[in-house]
Order: C-alpha cells, then structure tokens, then sequence
C-alpha cells in the first residue's frame, strides 16, 4: 500500500513540472515571436530607408545635371531648380515614397537644395530620409578650367559662377553682359561690371533703397558710363592688449570687433576723370555695439587715358569708440596698421595683387587687399610660404602700413 502511493505522489509531481515547463516554453517562444516581428520591421525599414536615400540621391543629381545657367522654360537649367508645390508620389520595391524638392537659400551664385523623402512603414509609422546640398551656378562647360590658372590681365578667360570675371563680387546680380553690385551698407549705391573684362563701367546712385537680390536691369539702365577698377578687401582686428607678441595664428582668424573706419586711396598717377570713392560697411553704431567681427571694403578708381593708376591706401579711425592710429605703446587707444602680403619687407618687389606698400601701374580690379589692425603696444605678426604637407596651407605674414615705418 505504501508503494502504490508512492507511485502515485510521484505521477503527481512529475505532471506539475511538465506543466511548468510548457508554460516556460510558452513564454520563450511569445518573446522568439516578438523578437522575429522586431527584427522583421527593423529589416523592413533598413530595405525602405536605403531605398529613400537612393531616390534623394537621384532627385539631387537631376538637379545638377542641369546644361545652362539660364534657359526657357521647360528646358533644365539652374535658375529652374525651385521649390516643389507639394511632395510627388514615388513608387518604390519596398513603399510607396513622397518626395518633396525644397530650395532653402537662392542665393546667387548658390543654392542650397533640401531633398525630404518620407513613406510609413508596416506598422503605420511615418519615417523619412533628408538630404541637403549646395548647387552652385557653374556651366558645366567650364568645369575642366578649373585646374587653369587664371589669367592676370582684366579679361582673363576663367571665369566663376556665372561666366563671370572673377574679380566681379560673388554677391553681384548678374544681368547677361553687365552684373551690378549694391554695396553693403550703402542701399542706393551700385557699381556695375562689364561680365566679360570685370571693368566698372559706372558708380551709380539709385533714387531708392535696394539690395544685391532686389536689383533689377532697370534700375542700372539709367547709369551714366564711368569707366573705372575696383579694389577690395577686408580690415581684421586684433585688439588685445595683454600677453605675448602676435604670431601667424593670430593674424589667420582674428576675432575683431571691427571699429569705425575710412579707407583713401591716394592716388601718385595723374589724369583721372575723378578722385577715388571707397565705401565699408562699418558705422559708430556697430562700432559701439561690437557685432562686426571684420569691415569689408570697396573702392572705385576712375580711369585715365592709360587705364592705369598707381598710389597707397590707408586707413582713417573714424568715431563710435575713441581710437586712432599711432602714437605708443601704453595708449590703450593707439592702434597700427598690419598689410597681409607675403614680402618679407618694404624693399622686396612684388606685383599689386600681393599687396605692397605702393601700387604701381595697376591695370585691372583688385581683391583680397586685406589689412590687419592690432594695439600698437603688438608688433605685425610675420609668417612663411605656406607648407600643406605640414597643415600650414595659408601665408598670414604681415608687413607695418600705418604708421609708416622708418625707411
């Protein structure tokens, strides 16, 4: 009797364990499921996502794919790459796909092209795949130039965006032979180019206010012809007081702010049909407020009979925040004036567009004529040929402009 009830205890124990145990199995093979429908979606989305990211890639390339700069409509160009009205259905191996075309900033020479791709996936939530580019204005035509040097005469051949003359400011509104250019901080001042030789053909001054984006043909129409070369660059500060001696790195990317200041061009040559007009973008205001990290500016030199001029530029302090150039060391408002230019000195020779002390026999626009201004207790921070293979890839040597230095 014993015996059979213990057979019978031990079926009874031997039952409940399989019970948990298939119990236990259960769970295991609901959270397999889950798994597998996790992995299963996570899959589905990874097929979707790379199709979406294929057809981003393909509308972008479309859109740079384009033959002209301008062209009638219907014909692609790159004044046609515009914002979509609404997203275009797509219909793709893994979903069906909204593509929506969005031009961020139309800034010429450049656009910045946003491509949005979105599809829901199995489970009903929306997913989406964004791609941002920038398109510049650039003919295909002229893409193997750009291994050229460019010419150094007024109609050197390469041009930039816009098959214009390089010295032409990038900002300028391009109107086919001619492009002009309202000079910032000056609303109702324009200087037009000639597209091809980048010569100013006049300084015109509009009845009204206007922008480099709100410019019409119309408004340059009525401009008076006045031949004339452009010089620009920009004025970076470096005031700090204390510390070390300034060195190259200094001088690369000084960080202001800019102070109230007027560029002269004082010219040598003779014959000119005006005297030099040179516009910044500098005021007292902006001055006293510290938000300009650098000025920028612009300066007409009417032409003469030999289309040449020669002279030194310099810069006068102007009000907002008391300072001025000269004067020593322990004036905390004595400042000088640094030239960025690769000569090693005064008496080193080298051509207009490397900046030296005086201009001489300038034919053609300048750019990049940049200046560095530092407390005068600094000396100009001084610099070597670049190196790449190093890092080093600019030259921010500098030379003493203001005060002049003792010969």
């Amino acid at each position: 009797m014993k015996r059979t009830e213990g057979r019978s205890g031990s079926r009874g124990v031997s039952l409940v364990e399989a019970m948990v145990a298939l119990a236990v199995m259960g769970f295991g093979m609901l959270a397999v499921v889950g798994v597998q429908s996790t992995l299963r979606l996570n899959a589905d989305i990874a097929k979707q996502r790379t199709e979406a990211t294929l057809i981003a890639q393909d509308q972008m390339e479309a859109d740079r794919s384009f033959t002209q700069i301008e062209a009638p409509v219907g014909t692609p160009s790159w004044t046609t790459i515009v914002s979509d009205v609404a997203p275009r259905d797509v219909a793709g191996l893994n979903a069906v796909y909204k593509v929506l075309r969005e031009v961020t900033l139309d800034q010429p020479p450049a656009k910045v092209l946003r491509v949005t791709v979105t599809w829901a996936d199995r489970s009903g939530q929306p997913q989406s795949v964004v791609l941002n580019s920038s398109i510049a204005a650039a003919a295909p035509a002229l893409s193997g130039t750009l291994a050229v040097r460019p010419g150094t005469s007024p109609a050197a051949p390469v041009r930039r965006p816009f098959q214009r003359h390089p010295t032409i400011p990038a900002a300028a509104r391009d109107f086919g032979q001619k492009s002009g250019f309202v000079i910032p901080g000056h609303q109702q001042l324009v200087i037009v180019f000639n597209n091809v030789t980048g010569a100013v053909t006049s300084l015109c001054e509009l009845p009204h206010d206007s922008s480099n984006e709100s410019i019409t043909f119309t408004d340059i129409a009525g401009c008076a012809d006045t031949a004339g070369q452009l010089l620009t660059g920009f004025i970076r500060f470096e005031r700090r007081i204390s510390g070390p001696d300034l060195t190259a790195a200094d001088a690369e990317n000084p960080p202001g702010p800019a102070l109230n200041l007027h560029l002269d061009v004082n010219l040598t040559s003779s014959g000119h049909s005006g005297s030099p007009q040179c516009y910044d973008d500098t005021t007292g205001a902006r001055a006293v407020a510290g938000d300009l990290p650098f000025a920028t500016y612009y300066c007409v030199i009417f032409a003469n009979s030999s289309q040449q001029w020669s002279g030194v530029s310099t810069i006068e302090a102007l009000g907002g925040v008391d300072w001025h150039i000269g004067g020593s060391g322990s004036d905390p408002d004595a400042h000088r004036v640094c030239r960025y230019t690769p000569a090693t000195s005064d008496g080193q020779t080298v051509a207009n567009a490397d900046h030296p002390r005086t201009y001489v026999g300038v034919s053609g626009n300048l750019t990049n004529q940049n200046f560095l201004v530092i407390r005068s207790s600094k000396h100009c921070p001084t610099d070597g040929p670049a190196n790449p293979s190093i890092g080093d890839f600019v030259n921010t040597n500098t030379l003493q402009h203001q005060p002049s230095p003792p010969p």
